[in-house]
């Protein structure tokens, strides 16, 4: 018998962030894309989880994975709701692209602890780059612009010679969505 226990989680973990998830959506935010369909997927596994006794292993896995990407993410956006923006949705919202900067470092970051061949030096990059950004969201600043085009170049010099393609957790997301119809 399958182990429920992460869609109770689950369920618990969007009503807590009930609020949140609903300004993103009715706000059109700039942050949810990296979301919406995530979310979805995450969603059409749960009810099918309910209705439908065909649930695979596989089911599970996307399952299971599209809610700790979330997770982790949400997590790093009420960190900064608490201690940069006071709570505030719509302060979040205006600085939607340097927290996206904040966790695409954060998604490069993990990409290179679940490879193999990652040099510790690159990791300590990609590390330093992403507590930088933190620390200029926390206190409250702009994050510069040429900051953007840094971890580009960072994330595509680290990827490029470790000959790894990077496919991040969210547009992954998209093509199972593409896949189950659900575009």
């Amino acid at each position: 018998m399958k182990d429920e226990r992460i869609y109770h989680e689950y369920a618990n973990w969007k009503v807590e962030h009930y609020e949140l998830f609903k300004y993103f959506a009715e706000s059109d935010s700039g942050l949810f894309i990296r979301f919406k369909h995530v979310l979805e997927i995450t969603d059409y596994f749960y009810d099918k989880l309910i209705d439908d006794m065909s649930f695979s292993e596989d089911d599970d896995y996307i399952f299971e994975s599209g809610f700790n990407y979330m997770y982790d993410q949400v997590d790093v956006i009420d960190h900064l709701l608490e201690k940069s923006y006071q709570r505030n949705f719509a302060e979040l919202e205006k600085h939607s692209k340097d927290v996206t900067l904040l966790l695409t470092s954060i998604d490069f970051l993990n990409e290179l602890v679940s490879i193999e061949n990652s040099k510790v030096e690159d990791l300590e990059k990609m590390k330093n780059f992403e507590e930088e950004i933190l620390k200029i969201i926390e206190n409250k600043q702009e994050v510069p612009k040429e900051k953007f085009t840094e971890l580009d170049h960072l994330s595509r010099e680290i990827f490029s010679k470790m000959d790894e393609d990077y496919y991040p957790t969210y547009s992954i997301f998209l093509d199972i969505a593409d896949e189950l119809g659900l575009l």
